[in-house]
């Protein structure tokens, strides 16, 4: 979207998706991080003026109602810091007015700093680098509205330390649009952090896109990131607005999928995983798991394997959750069909308890 001039500007369609997404997983990832660290901090890199033009909370306010509205704040006693960095000083004066109206109990403590992210946040880490120390377990939501003010190797400095995600905001139809236009060689590198991106310039269409969207996927797993995934969201009649995921912990993979899969229900809202381009499955409320059906197949062949074995893979290579697809939604039916069989014991029939061993038939 163009850069807006005005301090507030419109609440667009897709940042619903965007928000929902963000407000389900700060609400995952709250309970599990705060579990055994005294600290926590979630970081809004790109905070904007806290709220739009008619009134929706913006990702700050998102964020901080994902733990004061929490059902289990009462047990999460952590230290929670917020840290919002804004560029614009008329939108940093309006965050600290909508900050202010807030009731902050004793444990949450809210920074906002006025400045780029890129300078403040590198300044960070580089001065906790150099004392030798680690960062508490951070999320950060990474949202610029351009392709030009969130450096690969920012995050990869970021990713380093333990325990650290990131979430970030890719406008993947500017960069297909730009990416061959003179001018744009320092912006594009300092996105990639590479210069690959180049080979783009000779591509058309899809493939263009195809490209560009796997190389940033790439660069985020080279840069520190264990595990990645990219969903772009379908709203009001647009797409191509795509949202990276970088962890190094299955877990929080886990729990950003279920956040993915529970867009759905928002009323004209529509998201497609996007991490494998062969995978592409769209997100619609009657979920059709045959093509995870498919890939179990294709990966096990005809020999033994393990339900916890069925259940890594789903997480990891498939766009699929295994808590919600894999064995109500996957393997029952495929029992049912004699595609698979159980080779174990067990005490009742369609139920896969922890040792569980199958085998696909055909």
């Amino acid at each position: 979207m163009p850069v807006p001039n005005d301090t507030l500007w419109k609440l667009e369609a897709h940042s619903l998706g965007k928000h929902h997404i963000l407000r389900r997983y700060a609400q995952a990832w709250l309970p599990i991080m705060t579990s055994g660290n005294s600290r926590v901090v979630i970081i809004d890199a790109f905070a904007g003026p806290g709220r739009y033009e008619d009134g929706e909370p913006g990702s700050p306010l998102i964020l901080l109602d994902a733990y004061l509205s929490h059902q289990f704040r009462p047990k999460m006693s952590s230290e929670i810091i917020y840290l919002f960095i804004e560029e614009r000083e008329d939108r940093v004066g309006h965050l600290h007015d909508e900050i202010g109206r807030v009731r902050l109990p004793p444990n949450v403590r809210v920074f906002v700093e006025h400045g780029r992210y890129e300078t403040l946040f590198r300044r960070r880490l580089d001065e906790i680098r150099a004392a030798g120390r680690n960062l508490a377990p951070t999320f950060a939501f990474v949202d610029p509205f351009g392709y030009t003010d969130a450096p690969m190797d920012l995050t990869g400095t970021f990713l380093q330390f333990q325990r650290c995600e990131v979430l970030i905001y890719m406008p993947l139809p500017w960069v297909v649009r730009f990416v061959g236009r003179d001018g744009q060689q320092r912006a594009m590198s300092t996105l990639f952090g590479t210069d690959a991106w180049r080979l783009a310039a000779e591509l058309q269409g899809n493939d263009r896109k195809t490209f560009l969207h796997d190389l940033f996927r790439d660069q985020l797993l080279a840069h520190g990131s264990r595990f990645v995934r990219s969903f772009e969201i379908h709203a009001g009649g647009s797409n191509g607005y795509h949202l990276f995921f970088g962890t190094t912990h299955p877990r929080g993979l886990e729990k950003m999928k279920e956040a993915m899969w529970s867009l759905d229900p928002i009323a004209g809202q529509s998201f497609s995983d996007s991490t494998v381009s062969d995978q592409l499955v769209l997100l619609e409320p009657g979920v059709d798991t045959r093509p995870l059906l498919n890939a179990l197949r294709a990966h096990f062949g005809t020999r033994v394997f393990t339900v916890e074995e069925a259940e890594e893979f789903t997480l990891l290579e498939t766009p699929f959750v295994p808590s919600s697809h894999l064995r109500r939604r996957t393997l029952q039916p495929a029992e049912r069909e004699m595609q698979v069989m159980v080779v174990s014991a067990r005490v009742r029939a369609g139920s896969y308890p922890p040792g569980t061993r199958l085998r696909f038939l055909r």
